[in-house]
């Protein structure tokens, strides 16, 4: 058996015990003592007085008659016509009096209590004698342990299947959470064996007895409520199992608040279970006011504990949703403080309505519920949806994998929205607030009555924003996985434009639903933008030429950022673009900025192929043959090279003789490569490698020459003697030879 139920087993054996002590404490109280405790009926019906006229002797019906008229009498003067008071002070003065009135009875009852209990114990025992209710609280317990043994047996019947609910590994996010939820409801179904079991027996062996029969079901109730709050607790917090645990809390704290839990909810069945046996006997009101508070007390005592001890876990689990800021440091710092003071003020309003006369109807302790409940579901669902983001990415890749793994942060963000206006209109409906009224008489009628479409639209424009926010993120960042230096696809291009296109058609739109909202006549809005838009246009017909053309040569996939183009004489890569202009960084860094509509002809070197043309100028007498083995060998170097040879799309290759002049023979070589900076890179290793290979094999290059014309009459010594003299005149030096 689990702490938790030890515990409140513990709870109900105390209470059952202070039942047993007080029934033999009044079994020898005397008449006088009975006399004493004889009291009103509450409700006071025709039939109650008559039932208590009847239990009563006429000495104990003599003292009951004087005792109220005695208080007829005290009460006289009070209720004697005296001079209202209106106003904040009469409010507070008549509060004053019915608080001070109150506090007197309510101490008047807990110095009485004890016979109070012992009047309860002895009408209990009517007829038949103390006896009668010891052999009833025995076969309650008797029903109890034979419960409690058939539990075990439906539990060793059933081991199997909760190993295998515990034990089976994870299949996905929605069988684990149906396998979770099922081990939940089979601890309530236990409980529930349980109780049906104990139900069984107490019908079989029916308590003819009111009081008798308020009291056993009352205590049944309490036993199944505290096990019910004991299985969510373990349920939340598995104090002894942390891979299980739905809550991140260490071991310690998780037993604490488990603990703590349990006992609270013992005690505030108990408590059911006393007033409304006190009730059912006849007792006086102010004695069960007495008994709530003395129960109150001690539930406000666990409660006070529970949160002191678990101060520093709690408080560090803040600090870290906080992201360790200021305000998340002064949460974690005072929140133990503020659940005290919260408890301590739901505890002061109880007593408060006690003591008046206008108990309230469970506002702060629903509220106190839902406080505690809203981050609990809130980090719930944020677990569910963070395992579901990791069981996607684990798996194999699917399209839903993909946009749980994607859209999990937007999905967080509307769960804690969600979240938040659950426990506002949830808070709202415990304290009976109206909202749209208090907006009403705070904002005006329009505005309020406004409130909740309003309220829709931005929380729409929010989710589409997010989602296509999103979207063009996650396409972004799957192009921008690209090399560095590649030219991007035609998305990495538009999508930026788009998320600008989005935004700004987003914020008109909401802007305008809100106004219409507000009832304003957004037609003449629409109108005047319109005609303004003209008018801008008109004023501004070379940005809207620029516009235009630029909206042209993105639908016609002109260029794309990365890649590297010629706009007259400027040229480079393209870094960004706007609606307006072009920028082109150049590749020695200057940027270049060109207005879409002083682009008249463009051209994209980054496209598809590249075709390299080199040119080398020979002598006359090179072979040519050889020159053509030589450059195929270097084409093989570079194709063999694993960085060159992967850009290459044809190799290199001599295109033979494509011109002479009067001094040399042209030679071309050229080859096909994808675009990139490995088009260069392979331009400059093919030149390196053939001046290398040419000059190891007696290739030269042909020189500049100049050629001298001597006519035939210059035949003989005198040409040789104008050769001669030309020679000395290109070897002298310039100041001889001028």
């Amino acid at each position: 058996m689990s702490v938790d139920v030890r515990t409140t087993y513990r709870a109900l054996a105390c209470a059952v015990a202070l039942l047993a002590v007080v029934q033999f404490h009044a079994h020898d109280a005397n008449a006088a003592d009975k006399a004493a405790v004889a009291t009103l009926p509450d409700p006071l019906t025709p039939a109650a007085t008559r039932e208590l006229v009847s239990r009563l002797s006429d000495e104990e019906v003599r003292k009951l008659l004087l005792q109220q008229l005695d208080r007829a009498a005290a009460q006289a003067p009070a209720q004697a016509p005296t001079a209202s008071v209106t106003g904040v002070l009469g409010k507070m003065s008549d509060n004053a009096g019915t608080a001070r009135d109150g506090i007197a009875g309510i101490v008047a009852a807990l110095a009485t209590m004890p016979a109070a209990l012992r009047g309860v114990v002895g009408k209990l025992s009517d007829p038949g004698g103390p006896g009668v209710l010891a052999i009833s609280l025995g076969l309650f317990v008797l029903a109890l342990a034979v419960a409690a043994f058939v539990e075990v047996v439906v539990r060793r019947m059933s081991a199997a299947w909760r190993e295998d609910l515990r034990t089976r590994p994870s299949e996905g996010l929605l069988p684990a959470t149906v396998r979770l939820l099922m081990r939940f409801a089979l601890e309530v179904g236990y409980v529930l064996v349980f109780g049906a079991v104990v139900l069984g027996i107490f019908v079989a062996a029916w308590q003819g007895h009111e009081g008798r029969r308020f009291l056993l079901l009352g205590l049944l109730g309490a036993v199944v409520f505290a096990r019910i709050v004991a299985a969510l607790a373990r349920f939340l917090l598995a104090p002894s199992r942390p891979e299980a645990r739905l809550l991140p809390l260490d071991d310690a704290s998780a037993a604490t608040l488990a603990r703590a839990l349990t006992t609270v909810a013992a005690l505030f069945g108990v408590l059911y279970a006393m007033t409304n046996t006190f009730r059912a006997v006849g007792s006086d009101r102010a004695h069960v006011d007495a008994l709530a508070l003395i129960f109150g007390v001690v539930i406000v005592g666990v409660a006070i504990v529970a949160v002191w001890r678990v101060r520093k876990p709690i408080g560090d689990r803040i600090r870290q949703a906080g992201g360790n800021g200021p305000i998340a440091r002064w949460a974690a710092d005072l929140w133990p403080f503020a659940a005290i003071v919260y408890v301590l003020t739901v505890f002061a309003g109880r007593v408060w309505g006690t003591i008046t006369g206008e108990p309230g109807h469970g506002e702060g302790i629903l509220s106190l519920a839902v406080l505690v409940a809203l981050p609990v579901v809130d980090y719930a669902l944020s677990r569910a949806l963070v395992s579901a983001a990791a069981a996607s990415r684990a798996d194999r890749p699917s399209i839903v994998a993909g946009l749980v793994t994607s859209y999990e942060p937007v999905v967080r963000r509307l769960v804690h929205i969600l979240v938040v206006a659950v426990g506002v209109l949830a808070l709202a409906r415990i304290w009976n607030l109206d909202l749209f009224s208090v907006a009403e008489r705070s904002l005006g009628g329009r505005i309020a009555s406004a409130l909740l479409g309003i309220g829709l639209v931005l929380l729409l424009a929010y989710i589409v924003w997010e989602i296509a926010r999103t979207a063009i993120d996650r396409r972004l960042a799957e192009e921008s996985a690209v090399a560095e230096g590649t030219p991007t696809s035609r998305l990495r291009t538009l999508l930026p434009l788009l998320r600008v296109f989005i935004a700004i058609t987003l914020l008109v739109m909401t802007v305008l639903s809100v106004l219409a909202a507000l009832g304003v006549n957004i037609v003449p809005l629409i109108a005047g933008a319109s005609i303004v838009g003209v008018a801008i246009g008109f004023g501004s017909q070379t940005l809207v030429r620029d516009i235009v053309s630029g909206a042209f040569f993105l639908m016609d996939d002109a260029f794309r950022v990365g890649e590297y183009i010629e706009v007259g004489d400027a040229k480079g890569r393209v870094e960004k673009f706007t609606l307006r202009s072009l920028f082109l960084r150049h590749h020695r860094g200057a940027i270049n900025v060109l207005p879409y509509g002083e682009i008249k002809r463009l051209r994209n070197n980054s496209r598809d192929w590249m075709i390299m043309v080199l040119e080398f100028k020979l002598a006359f007498d090179t072979d040519l043959r050889k020159v053509k083995k030589l450059i195929k060998g270097v084409a093989e170097e570079i194709a063999a090279d694993p960085e060159l040879g992967a850009a290459l799309l044809a190799p290199l290759k001599s295109q033979g003789v494509l011109s002479t002049d009067d001094s040399a023979i042209t030679v071309r070589v050229k080859y096909m490569a994808k675009p990139g900076d490995a088009v260069f890179m392979i331009r400059r290793t093919a030149y390196e490698k053939i001046l290398k290979v040419f000059a190891a094999n007696d290739i030269h290059f042909a020189g500049k020459r100049v050629e001298v014309y001597v006519p035939p009459e210059f035949a003989g010594d005198r040409r040789a003697a104008a050769g001669a003299a030309a020679l000395q005149a290109l070897d002298a030096p310039p100041d001889k030879a001028a």
